[in-house]
């Protein structure tokens, strides 16, 4: 495993190649640090699963560079999530929506952090994604916490610092699935400003 700083050229390359090589990320959003892999990736998908000790029944997220590659990738259109996006995207804001070809859903979010942005832009791809930490455990907010806390190495890991935006505070995750939609969890996004939001 290599440890690099999100801020170096290099680092972006690295990181490049290892999603679309098929490899596992750890790396910092504007939330917490991460885990991922592509979407379609399910060697990756199950190297995640081990890494944190994860319930098989918990799925992991979408994390795409625009509105746009996810409903490519599966993700329903429709007015709510459009008006969301709108509004909170990119950014600390989850989404479950229903998925177009088959019968479950997929939690979306278009990340506002500048070193995962371009990764998946360049990349052109969409990603499945959780937190970096052993389940049931605290979120990290450091490269350290992130990777002694998994049980094994990722291909990669990505040292962006302290992240001091949110404090570690999560996503806010919505629930489009029922109507009227509904706030599963709080996090950086308060429910206020979802409901005013959804009008």
């Amino acid at each position: 495993m290599k440890i690099l700083q999100e801020n170096v050229l290099e680092t972006l390359a690295a990181a490049k190649k290892c999603l679309l090589d098929g490899g596992v990320l750890v790396l910092p959003t504007e939330t917490v640090y991460g885990l991922l892999t592509r979407w379609e990736n399910d060697e990756g998908r199950e190297r995640i699963y081990l890494l944190k000790h994860r319930p098989a029944t918990k799925r992991l997220q979408m994390l795409a560079p625009t509105l746009e590659a996810a409903f490519q990738a599966g993700v329903q259109d429709s007015r709510e999530i459009r008006n969301l996006a709108g509004r909170f995207w990119p950014g600390p804001l989850t989404l479950v929506a229903k998925n177009a070809t088959q019968d479950d859903s997929i939690g979306l979010r278009i990340p506002d952090h500048p070193f995962v942005k371009r990764l998946l832009e360049e990349c052109g791809c969409v990603c499945a994604a959780t937190s970096a930490n052993r389940s049931g455990t605290p979120a990290a907010i450091n490269i350290q916490d992130a990777l002694s806390g998994l049980d094994g190495e990722p291909d990669l890991a990505v040292d962006g610092g302290v992240i001091t935006v949110t404090g570690g505070k999560a996503s806010t995750v919505v629930s489009l699935l029922s109507d009227p939609p509904m706030v599963l969890r709080e996090g950086v996004i308060s429910l206020a400003q979802i409901v005013n939001a959804l009008g």
